[in-house]
């Protein structure tokens, strides 16, 4: 089973060279795939990060991350 789901990159501060996405973004991400699985185990399996939208797909094989890992792992 997997559940898809993205995240809007907000625009870039003047001078930085692209977004950045917050762990509250990435909470609110992690919350709707937890909701999607229910009491079954989730992490992600893939991220693509193209024109302004990061998709993400988690799976039941996925790693496992809190809210801060994932958005850090998606600003690398």
């Amino acid at each position: 089973m997997t559940f898809e789901d993205s995240i809007k990159v907000p625009t870039p501060a003047k001078g930085a060279p692209r977004g950045i996405i917050t762990a509250k973004q990435a909470e609110q991400s992690l919350a709707r795939a937890a909701k999607a699985f229910g009491e079954s185990r989730f992490g992600l399996l893939r991220s693509e990060r193209r024109a302004g939208i990061i998709s993400l797909v988690y799976g039941v094989a996925g790693r496992a991350l809190d809210a801060n890992g994932l958005a850090f792992e998606l600003n690398n």
